[in-house]
């Protein structure tokens, strides 16, 4: 049992069962009737902004994952991940081919990442398990890596003292090398086997403390862009069907790793078992018919989080619009696999930020108008899926390596993300019990290395300490935290649709970045496309760049 206040664990307990699942209730394709409903208007206020508080027990945390942050990546005995040996070889292109040696070195300063959630006073945070570190040789039926298995024992010992909940990720993309190299990594399914072996180790060993496991990290990222571009780990270039036959041994991983908690440790541990799957969102295009548009729509979605999440939370098969367009090209889940796929999942964990904006084309290609709405994806989630309980387990965006402590594009989209789950719950009825700020610290980005940040804490990685300070983001954060939201004066009830009309005025880049453009009520809807201009050019949109948006990060 968590060593924390009994107050916090019995409201934290009575929040997620009231919103547990009833998995009899999904409705798989009732997801397109969010397109039906009317957007809301951001010229009114009560619809822009809602100044009320989370659920009593809401699960404010922070994350991290091992690559990108620990460093030590031969310390210890470590064995080299496919990031290890993609990084430092010519195939990742223009990275510093050392630059995620070191990273953050959470490894060694963990406990400098502790003090800065308890500055945040968050309860919870998210983190991942080096599957490399835990065995050099990738196989879970030998011995375990001793040194790792006290580091990450110590962490999780040290986060209940501070009545932190450990939320910890099995895979977050850094197999070992030496799976890659016996077995072709994923592509194989042999992966399966040796994922529940090393599953089942973590439970065993970690499980008495851990109440939320989370199989893997965004595995859309790992199909398309490690093994179908090349942009990833293991850097393989092997098109749609490689990229199909990985993520179908991956659901079926999960699936193994589900299955093995609910046999083996579910009654003891009493914990709960998912997978973070990541979603880019799309809006209907102007001028077309809102029955087509929305079945586009529909589409679109299905084809990055319903590859997925239709056969984990739905009927344990893959939508009939990717088997429609994809025909023989998919693979089948043959009638036993899909009972058991199904219903592998006891919360949704959700992902979405810039790494999820960042699709194939052939996921985007509908002349839909892809948008950050974090709200109405989690409006389509309750829809599709019969209303799971929610977390959204990584949550945020990034700011450009040259941005320091002070990050005012990273404030204002912290608080209208933020803003966005505080009325998809208390507007919309969406069940989340917790939010992941992503990240803790500055770490590593994957193909982008360090030329962007997502830090709450600034780490200053030309020094050797990698010295941590917090950002403006992190004080931000941390008065959301202590308010539970953004409370007012007045209780927020449904937004009016016909209030006072206010004298318009146009914005400006000064008042975008000073005041705050999401409670701003002054834009005429000729001055609110100037404000929207502002907001993508503040993100690294110009005439000349590609706008983050639409190319997103990683």
């Amino acid at each position: 049992m968590l060593n924390q206040p009994k107050c916090h664990f019995l409201l934290s307990s009575l929040l997620f069962s009231l919103y547990s699942w009833n998995k009899a209730t999904c409705s798989l394709g009732k997801g397109r009737d969010i397109w039906q409903q009317p957007q809301p208007d951001p010229t009114l206020k009560g619809q822009s902004f809602l100044h009320d508080t989370f659920p009593l027990g809401f699960l404010w945390g922070s994350g991290t994952s091992a690559f990108q942050t620990e460093g030590a990546w031969n310390q210890n005995g470590k064995g080299a991940s496919i990031w290890d040996s993609f990084t430092h070889s010519s195939v990742s292109g223009s990275l510093d081919r050392e630059a995620a040696n070191v990273a953050s070195d959470s490894y060694n300063r963990w406990e400098e990442d502790v003090k800065a959630l308890e500055y945040l006073g968050v309860r919870s945070y998210s983190f991942s398990l080096s599957w490399p570190r835990l065995f050099p040789d990738g196989n879970a039926r030998g011995q375990p890596n001793t040194a790792t298995v006290k580091h990450y024992s110590y962490l999780i010992e040290r986060l209940l003292e501070k009545k932190i909940e450990p939320i910890v990720t099995l895979h977050h993309w850094d197999l070992p090398q030496v799976l890659q190299e016996d077995y072709g990594g994923w592509k194989n399914e042999t992966m399966v086997e040796l994922f529940e072996e090393y599953a089942t180790f973590c439970f065993h060993t970690f499980g008495s403390r851990v109440r939320y496991w989370l199989t893997m990290h965004n595995p859309y990222l790992v199909a398309v862009q490690g093994y179908g571009t090349g942009v990833h780990a293991p850097g393989e270039k092997g098109g749609p069907a490689t990229s199909l036959t990985v993520a179908h041994n991956l659901i079926k991983a999960h699936a193994k790793a589900w299955h093995a908690y609910n046999a083996n440790f579910r009654t003891t541990q009493k914990g709960k078992v998912s997978i973070v799957l990541g979603s880019h969102w799309v809006e209907p295009q102007r001028g077309k018919a809102i029955d087509a548009s929305a079945e586009l729509c529909q589409e679109s979605i299905e084809a990055a989080l319903g590859w997925f999440a239709s056969p984990i939370f739905g009927d344990g098969d893959y939508p009939v619009s990717l088997k429609t367009k994809l025909g023989a090209l998919l693979p089948a889940f043959t009638p036993e696999e899909k009972l058991w796929v199904q219903k592998t999942a006891d919360f949704f964990a959700l992902s979405f930020g810039p790494n999820n904006l960042r699709l194939g084309q052939s996921v985007i290609s509908y002349g839909q108008t892809v948008t950050p709405d974090l709200r109405r994806l989690l409006g389509w989630i309750k829809l599709e899926y019969g209303n799971p309980s929610v977390l959204v387990a990584e949550g945020g965006w990034f700011s450009e390596a040259t941005v320091g402590k002070e990050d005012t594009v990273g404030i204002y989209l912290m608080k209208s993300f933020i803003n966005q789950v505080l009325r998809a719950i208390k507007l919309d009825g969406v069940r989340v019990f917790g939010y992941m700020a992503w990240s803790l610290v500055d770490g590593f980005e994957w193909n982008y290395g360090y030329s962007i940040r997502r830090g709450l804490f600034y780490v200053d990685f030309s020094q050797p300490n990698r010295t941590r300070s917090p950002k403006s983001t992190a004080q931000y954060y941390r008065e959301i935290v202590n308010d539970n939201g953004f409370p007012s004066d007045e209780t927020s009830q449904e937004p009016n649709t016909n209030p006072k009309p206010k004298p318009p005025l146009m914005c400006t880049e000064k008042s975008l970045l000073s005041a705050d453009p999401l409670t701003m009520t002054q834009c005429s809807p000729a001055g609110l496309a100037s404000c929207m201009s502002l907001a993508l050019y503040a993100h690294g949109c110009s005439q000349t760049k590609q706008c983050w948006f639409l190319g997103g990060a990683s």
